[in-house]
């Protein structure tokens, strides 16, 4: 699978724990800046400004859908 599709599905599926517990909608945003901060960090990986993107994406989505549900 696409490195970019399994970005956005995490942001999208981490942020969806918000219908839960609302706070939890940041997950998405946090994952998308923490996971290339420790690649660069640990140099384990490649920062990729188009991962954060992905992830971001993912994550609005979510938002979205969660603010659709509660209206």
């Amino acid at each position: 699978m696409n490195d970019k599709i399994l970005h956005f599905v995490a942001g999208f599926l981490l942020s969806m724990t918000g219908i839960v517990f609302t706070p939890f909608l940041l997950l998405g945003f946090i994952f998308a800046f923490g996971k290339e901060w420790y690649d660069g960090y640990t140099k384990t990986g490649v920062v990729e400004i188009n991962d954060i993107v992905a992830t971001l994406l993912g994550a609005i989505l979510a938002v979205i859908i969660i603010l659709i549900i509660n209206i």
